[in-house]
């Protein structure tokens, strides 16, 4: 789908966590509905798996060093994504579609923490409907969203915020194409 969007050629790496509510969550957090269970919160273990094994791995098979790293994810991997920000200088560039930025108490982190390596840019996407659901923490996704673009904005990111129709699991290969395209793009 990047290809269709006229990105230009990049080596991609799909990495699939053992577990998507736990590693990609950044600290403990209530499940969203009150049978699902307790986000484990084990992100910083996997940004070190990320860094320390899988970044060299992926580039010691790459047919020349990467120009630059994209850190890209839709859902939690969005929320993982916008963290990983503060937490490593190993990616210049992300992309957060759909990204969870409902998480309890993330924006406040955002807000307090600074970045580990100012982003030479990022994408924010979100569903028009997403916001419309039962559970008490996605409501707040919409306004999460839109604090975090305000923040990476006031820091002098450039930042780009695209709201696509539908809810949260309408086109998500298209919409994380397009986050990586423009990411790749700038």
């Amino acid at each position: 789908m990047c290809r269709e969007l006229g990105c230009r050629d990049f080596i991609l790496a799909a990495i699939r966590p053992r577990c998507w509510n736990d590693d990609l969550t950044p600290w403990e957090g209530p499940g969203l509905f009150a049978d699902d269970a307790p986000f484990a919160g084990k992100a910083a273990e996997q940004l070190h798996l990320l860094e320390s094994e899988i970044i060299p791995r992926v580039e010691a098979d790459a047919p020349r060093k990467p120009e630059q790293r994209v850190l890209a994810g839709y859902s939690l991997a969005g929320l993982y994504a916008t963290w990983a920000t503060f937490n490593s200088a190993a990616f210049g560039r992300i992309a957060s579609a759909s990204g969870s930025l409902w998480y309890p108490d993330f924006t406040g982190y955002a807000q307090a923490t600074e970045f580990a390596r100012k982003p030479a840019c990022a994408y924010f996407s979100l569903g028009s409907k997403e916001a419309r659901t039962p559970s008490r923490l996605l409501r707040n996704v919409a306004q999460g969203t839109r604090d975090v673009v305000d923040l990476f904005e006031a820091r002098g990111v450039p930042t780009v915020f695209e709201q696509n129709p539908g809810n949260h699991f309408k086109e998500p290969a298209l919409r994380m194409a397009k986050g990586i395209a423009w990411a790749l793009g700038r």
